[in-house]
């Protein structure tokens, strides 16, 4: 299966193909400039009793606009009920492929319905995995535990243990004053031929300006190099290939954003905000190192925190997300090679597991980190058409 970094540029233009890596990367997106017309979707099909298992053509003059997406209606009566209850019959994951999650778009003419809500695909192999076992793909159907109710010892062992992996981390201040971070890493992607190294290089400026590149073989003359760039600021978000610049959706940014949120030095950054209430759940093991694990649960999302009792390290992360495949499942990743890095305490090497198996591309050895360095404004501003970066 070609890697989605090698196919998104010749993708269908319903189609977002993304990369996801760890630490020194977030995801990766690129599409075709979004128009700004609304697009009729579900071949017209009457989405209200699309849900009901009729396929009946809707009317030309009964439409209803949500977002880019134009459904159309049987009756009045079926448009009455649409608009009363919007979420309930519209394209759910606000578009995206229902396999592979966003930032992966999908087609709006190729569907299934599941439990009376609509989803959408990118491919057609998307919609065949989905079909077979649609709970896989969709979180919530996924998240079987119901959610903890800790003791309010655990709670305060939570708190004394993360306090402990702040100042082992660096201390509070430096954590919470980071101005700028850039990183550099390189991680092996699995491709039919052999395993390939892609370079990857993460700026951040704190709060709100993201830009990351990677450099990879080019899948069909590995001889030769493709670069890759996406760039978030607080108005845009848009890709850079070669000469070519383009808009992407705001799923890009959601999407690296999220990745970000769960470094374990994010997690950390998270533990002022309300609803962070750690909580020690007893002891556990890294291979053959004894940790104290913690649970924390940020904007919905559980994660367990397995803490070294000795340095109070973080030693690993481990939380439900979706694999390579699309399917939700148990994620956990193991830091090692801890190295002073202006100040803080960070890991070099990630070693990543989904499902007990090993997940090369998540798994990268970072090469360098600067904190707070200076960062030039132009990393972040549009280049004009045939200029790049």
């Amino acid at each position: 299966m070609k890697s989605y970094l090698e196919s998104l540029w010749k993708s269908a233009p319903a189609v977002i193909l993304g990369a996801l890596v760890w630490l020194s990367v977030g995801a990766f997106a690129l599409a075709q400039s979004p128009s700004q017309e609304a697009v009729p979707v579900l071949e017209g099909l009457d989405p209200v009793l699309l849900v009901q298992g009729k396929e009946v053509q809707g009317n030309l003059k009964l439409t209803v606009t949500r977002g880019r997406s134009q459904y159309f209606f049987a009756s009045e009566e079926n448009k009455g009920v649409f608009e009363k209850d919007p979420a309930r019959y519209e394209i759910q994951l606000d578009g995206a492929c229902a396999r592979m999650g966003p930032p992966v778009t999908g087609n709006p003419d190729l569907y299934s319905v599941y439990q009376g809500r609509i989803y959408i695909f990118g491919t057609g192999g998307c919609k065949k995995a989905f079909d077979a076992a649609p709970a896989n793909y969709l979180e919530a159907a996924s998240a079987a535990k119901p959610k903890a109710v800790f003791t309010q010892d655990a709670l305060k062992r939570g708190k004394a243990l993360i306090d402990k992996a702040v100042s082992a981390l660096g201390g509070a201040a430096r954590i919470d004053n980071l101005t700028s971070y850039q990183g550099k890493s390189t991680s092996l992607q699995h491709r039919q031929q052999g395993d390939v190294e892609v370079k990857t290089n993460l700026t951040i400026l704190f709060p709100d300006r993201i830009r990351f590149e990677q450099v990879m073989p080019d899948w069909n003359n590995p001889s030769a190099t493709r670069q890759m760039t996406t760039v978030i600021t607080p108005i845009e978000v848009f890709g850079i290939r070669a000469s070519d610049v383009r808009s992407l959706p705001n799923s890009a940014r959601f999407d690296q954003e999220q990745e970000i949120k769960r470094w374990p030095l994010s997690i950390l950054r998270d533990r002022k905000s309300a609803g962070f209430n750690p909580a020690a759940i007893g002891s556990g093991n890294i291979g053959e190192t004894a940790v104290e694990q913690v649970a924390v649960d940020i904007d919905g999302t559980s994660y367990t925190l397995g803490i070294d009792p000795a340095t109070s390290r973080i030693l690993s992360l481990s939380y439900q997300r979706r694999g390579p495949q699309g399917n939700f499942g148990q994620f956990v990743q193991v830091f090692s090679d801890f190295r002073a890095v202006d100040g803080l305490t960070l890991p070099f090497k990630v070693n990543a597991t989904f499902n007990d198996q090993p997940w090369k591309e998540r798994s990268p050895t970072v090469e360098s980190i600067t904190i707070n360095g200076k960062i030039d404004p132009a990393l972040f501003e549009k280049p004009k058409a045939g200029k790049t970066q």
